[in-house]
């Protein structure tokens, strides 16, 4: 007689321990045990040692049957449902699942040409999932994504009447209009209603950041810091060459001030490379990076910005910008 037990599995990349389920789905390991145990909601593996192994498709059941609960439906009432079941029953309530608990930062893009271009420049991201958005009723478009792209040449009124009933029909989290032209108006508009603005031409690594930062900030309102690290720094101004340079140079100031600045600008430099660098399968991990990046670049460019004022105050004409990468010393 074939049983039907969980049968042991041998270790592969898709195993995940009860503890790690635990901190994926946001549930106490108590709960999980009680409705696998009364209610067979899953049914993981089993290790050599008879340690539970529970699978993606696991976690992802669990992660939807927490949204449910989360929204209100009984656990007895929904455990024998089918996941399209359930998202039935969740409808538009549906809680956008957290970060942690997806493989990929779900992207939608309107207009084939930006999808073409953007798949040809993530073709090596596995961070990223990519997919056609549209409005229109016979469209497969995808709800609940963590971000939409849309390209827009001119900000003109029938453009940004379609952009909102996009939205309002793919419900993102995060929504990024890459233009061409538009008015002050029209710019001022989108952003009350909090959509980011990026001018043409778009720098496909730049809108990813954009998108995992989005991500990182699902579960919490923007605020003005928030809505500063979503936007793109100015490009680095000083090496280290030259940040030396200034630390070595003596000064009218008598403090070491213009030295320790030349050294957190190295060290701001070096972290924000690093953390660009620092790439992660894991979603949650890469937005993150996403985030510390962008900290790191803003933070370096207000630094640069001081050294500016410093350079003036001790009567330092700044150098022309091929200097500002090595060269000669300032005077």
């Amino acid at each position: 007689m074939k049983s039907t037990d969980p049968q042991p599995a041998a270790a592969r990349e898709d195993a995940y321990r009860i503890a790690a389920v635990s901190r994926l789905t946001g549930m106490p390991i108590p709960t999980i045990r009680m409705w696998e145990r009364r209610y067979g909601v899953v049914a993981p593996a089993r290790s050599t040692g008879n340690g539970r192994l529970y699978s993606r498709s696991d976690i992802d059941r669990l992660v939807l049957l927490k949204a449910a609960v989360d929204a209100g439906h009984a656990i007895g009432t929904i455990a024998s449902l089918s996941d399209d079941q359930i998202r039935a029953r969740l409808g538009g309530a549906m809680h956008r699942l957290p970060p942690q608990a997806r493989s990929s930062c779900r992207i939608g893009v309107e207009g084939a040409a930006l999808l073409d271009r953007l798949r040809q420049a993530w073709s090596a991201r596995t961070d990223i999932q990519l997919s056609a958005a549209s409005a229109s009723p016979d469209s497969p478009g995808e709800e609940g994504l963590d971000a939409l792209i849309v390209e827009i040449a001119t900000l003109a009124p029938p453009a940004l009447k379609a952009l909102r009933q996009l939205r309002s029909a793919v419900r993102p989290g995060l929504t990024v209009v890459v233009y061409g032209f538009g008015t002050r108006q029209a710019l001022a508009r989108l952003d009350e209603e909090g959509v980011l603005a990026v001018g043409m031409p778009a720098d496909p690594a730049h809108l990813a950041r954009i998108c995992l930062l989005g991500v990182a900030y699902a579960e919490s309102p923007r605020g003005g810091i928030e809505q500063m690290l979503l936007q793109p720094a100015g490009p680095r101004r000083y090496d280290a060459q030259f940040l030396a340079a200034i630390a070595r140079r003596p000064g009218a100031m008598r403090c070491e001030c213009p030295s320790h600045l030349s050294d957190l600008l190295v060290k701001l430099n070096a972290f924000e490379q690093y953390s660009l660098e620092c790439e992660s399968a894991e979603l949650a991990d890469a937005s993150v990076h996403a985030l510390l990046y962008s900290a790191a670049a803003h933070c370096r460019e207000v630094l640069e910005h001081a050294l500016e004022r410093v350079l003036a105050h001790e009567g330092v004409q700044p150098p022309p910008a091929p200097l500002r990468q090595g060269g000669a010393d300032p005077a």
